[in-house]
């Protein structure tokens, strides 16, 4: 009987490998609930983006809004919709409050007409 203890390789090239497993197994997992087949209410899109644009920002999605979105159509190929969060950009957030609500609202009733849909939620 080995009364040795066991050693846990945290460096190295066996530390490279289970963290190239690791990250593998995660995209693996990621890529296949993107690429899924949904069958979809008509009128529902694969996926929606429910997004708050930033800080002084004109009201939509914004430019990191809008780049998220492309890139997410460009990579999975989807019908991708988009929900700009209605609030108020300012640096000043007194009714910070309102955005929340909005965006909670209508997460709800995506989920509640369109089931079978992703949602997505960035800011």
């Amino acid at each position: 009987m080995n009364n040795r203890p066991i050693r846990l390789l945290t460096s190295g090239r066996a530390g490279l490998g289970a963290g190239a497993l690791i990250t593998a197994v995660v995209l693996l997992i990621a890529l296949g609930a993107v690429w899924t087949p949904v069958a979809f209410a008509d009128g529902c899109p694969d996926a929606e983006v429910t997004f708050a644009r930033g800080t002084g920002e004109p009201p939509g999605i914004g430019r990191v809004g809008q780049a998220f979105v492309d890139s997410l159509r460009q990579q999975t190929g989807m019908e991708i919709g988009v929900y700009p969060v209605h609030y108020a950009a300012s640096r000043l957030q007194l009714h910070g409050g309102d955005g929340a609500n909005d965006a909670i609202s209508h997460i709800k009733s995506m989920a509640s007409s369109c089931p079978n849909t992703k949602l997505v939620l960035g800011g």
